[in-house]
């Protein structure tokens, strides 16, 4: 997968202080080299060219591996080493990581898969790793009641 240029913009950060409700963050246009809430970098997606491949209108994934099924989001971790701040230019390098099966009862089996993300400096030092679990699904979860 192709790395991409995540640049930490004041404007953006404000946008989302005021999604999520930071009063003190959303008060004004954040200067440059304030540090930006854990969760900002999820937004890097938005400067990803390749983001739209694979999106259905409803903006659930298409790529799963099983037909009828759904992509669930199932886990996301951040692992900081260095602050990232606004004024950051940041280069997102996005690898596959592992992948395992399990069977369930309502929506049939289960494939987990990592998606890993590496955040570096413009000096090329790793700033931080996310790590998101998808869940693609072999039959689409319903509400149904799971009979015995």
């Amino acid at each position: 997968m192709a790395d991409h240029v995540f640049p930490v913009e004041a404007g953006h950060v404000l946008a989302f202080a005021r999604a999520v409700g930071d009063a003190d963050l959303a008060a004004e246009i954040p200067a440059q080299g304030t540090v930006v809430p854990a969760t900002f970098v999820a937004a890097s997606i938005q400067f990803d060219p390749t983001h739209m491949r694979g999106m259905k209108p409803a903006g659930a994934l298409s790529d799963s591996n099983t037909s009828g099924g759904s992509v669930l989001h199932a886990e996301q971790h951040f692992e900081y080493f260095a602050p990232v701040r606004v004024g950051d230019l940041l280069t997102v390098h996005e690898s596959d990581g592992r992948r395992w099966r399990k069977q369930s009862r309502r929506a049939g089996a289960l494939v987990f898969r990592e998606i890993v993300k590496e955040y570096r400096s413009s000096s090329d030092e790793l700033v931080l790793r996310s790590r998101m679990v998808l869940v693609d699904t072999e039959f689409a979860v319903s509400d149904e009641p799971v009979s015995s």
